[in-house]
């Protein structure tokens, strides 16, 4: 029989792991609904099943926040995530905010977003729903197994924000008085008065709004993907880019805000000397806005010119598998030695693993067996034309990912293929000159590309109207760059004339 421990609330606890179980299974059951709408398109029905999946599994995601919140702000530290994240000295703002100061917050922070967009597509995405919200849902089934924490073979799958501080820490071996006196155990809340409370470098306003930006532009990047899944899927080959452009433009917007967020919370709390100090864990957050930025101009490429479909498919696809490659970077402890501010292993290294790999063969699969379907061009671009230097930039930018993928995954290689490799001694040296070059590459070709038009361009023209807005940037940035002291550094005196001149 369960010893009764005094003054526990268990309710809250119970209600959270009951609604994160339903919020499993109602997005699996949203899946394979919506699987059956799209393989069955005429029977309605399983569409009306799928749809109520998904409110249900909204209203969950919802019911987890709420009771992970109730816990929290009533300081009810017999729940381990509220002891360990938050006190009661913290100010109502950083409350709140500890509420995604730890793993298992900020994955109901993704999952909260992704069902969001979910209830938006039941709206917004109409012929498309069916196929799209199949491959939604089935990311929203797998965010929730990353919150259910249950033992299953002897193996815990997740981290339950709901687990009790006597479960999570063996207070018997930390208090060895409870050991003697089961009494006293039985009694242990009235010892608790308070919590660790909160990293002093994490209390800052920052902490308040970074995340949930942050992580709306992670599970935002989902929609895109799950549109090229179903274009390959549904064999509408060309149908999907247009329905998909509107959200990778979001995606590219509200994650690009949410690391310039971070860059401000670093200068400010860090005290890396700079915006951006090339942590590891900052890396893995622009590695998939990189290739999201290529695969938007492709995109728009496709949708004026009819080129660039296949590179289209693979950035988009790229873009979601590294959002999750960046997740496991970050969460599954193997960053432990190289980043101030990764997470430590909670137990989740393979699970983390298996949601990279099962989206990655889901998408590779896909483009393998329609890739004989797939619309390809034979003409070539025109040297002259506005499409021809943006897939150059995309690229470029392709190429400045690779490189911060390679390096940041120095850990991941060793652990691979049990190597010693060693991160660079000198990173801000190290990624300064190698970024910063092909900053000053995308800049310029951002800015003459603006000179040319879609399928061919009046070269005559284009030179001496690129050449005199060159001038003018030129001569617009050097006051600029001597009087704050750039001029001394030529990368970033290249990086002044090609952003006026973009901007001109």
């Amino acid at each position: 029989m369960e010893i009764a421990f005094k003054g526990e609330h268990l309710l809250p606890g119970h209600l959270g792991q009951f609604f994160t179980i339903l919020a499993f299974g109602s997005a699996l059951f949203a899946a394979i609904s919506y699987y059956f709408a799209t393989t069955n398109p005429t029977d309605t029905s399983w569409k009306r099943l799928g749809r109520i999946g998904t409110l249900v599994n909204a209203v969950s995601v919802v019911g987890i926040g709420a009771c992970l919140f109730y816990i929290i702000i009533n300081h009810l530290f017999e729940y381990y995530y509220a002891w360990q994240h938050s006190s009661r000295a913290l100010p109502t703002h950083y409350i709140i905010s500890s509420f995604w100061d730890g793993q298992e917050g900020s994955f109901w922070l993704w999952n909260f977003w992704q069902a969001v967009l979910s209830c938006i597509l039941l709206w917004r995405a109409k012929s498309w729903e069916s196929s799209v919200m199949a491959v939604i849902s089935v990311s929203q089934a797998i965010l929730a197994t990353f919150l259910i924490g249950v033992e299953i073979f002897g193996s815990r799958i997740g981290s339950s924000p709901f687990i009790l501080l006597r479960e999570a820490v063996d207070l018997k071996i930390q208090a060895p008085a409870f050991a003697a006196n089961p009494e006293l155990y039985q009694n242990y809340l009235t010892y608790i008065k308070d919590g660790n409370g909160m990293n002093p470098l994490l209390q800052n306003y920052w902490m308040v709004i970074h995340p949930p930006t942050l992580f709306l532009g992670f599970a935002s990047m989902v929609v895109p993907f799950a549109y090229a899944i179903a274009g390959l899927w549904t064999k509408r080959y060309k149908d999907w880019v247009l329905s998909a452009i509107p959200y990778a433009l979001f995606a590219t917007m509200i994650l690009g805000t949410g690391i310039i967020m971070g860059a401000f919370w670093a200068y400010e709390s860090l005290t890396f000397g700079g915006f951006w100090a090339w942590d590891p864990v900052e890396n893995a957050s622009i590695i998939p806005w990189l290739i999201l930025v290529a695969a938007v101009h492709v995109m728009i490429v496709y949708k004026n010119t009819g080129h660039s479909y296949v590179t289209t498919l693979i950035l988009v696809v790229s873009s979601f598998v590294l959002v999750l490659y960046a997740s496991f970077l970050t969460r599954s402890g193997v960053l432990g030695e190289t980043s101030v501010h990764a997470f430590t292993d909670a137990g989740m290294f393979w699970h983390l693993v298996f949601d990279v790999v099962f989206f990655l063969v889901l998408g590779v699969v896909m483009i393998a067996l329609r890739w004989k379907d797939l619309p390809k061009t034979t003409k070539d671009e025109e040297t002259y034309s506005r499409e021809f230097w943006m897939f150059v930039g995309s690229i470029f930018l392709c190429l400045s990912c690779f490189h911060m993928v390679v390096v940041t995954s120095i850990p991941v290689w060793n652990a691979i293929f049990g190597t010693k490799l060693a991160p660079p001694t000198d990173p801000i040296k190290h990624y300064n000159t190698i970024q910063a070059s092909f900053a000053v590459v995308v800049t310029l070709l951002t800015g003459f590309t603006q000179f040319l038009k879609y399928k061919k361009t009046d070269s005559s023209k284009f030179f001496v109207s690129t050449l005199v807005y060159l001038v003018i940037a030129a001569l617009i940035a050097t006051p600029i760059a001597y009087f704050t002291g750039a001029n001394k550094l030529n990368t970033v005196f290249l990086l002044i004339i090609m952003g006026v001149f973009t901007l001109y």
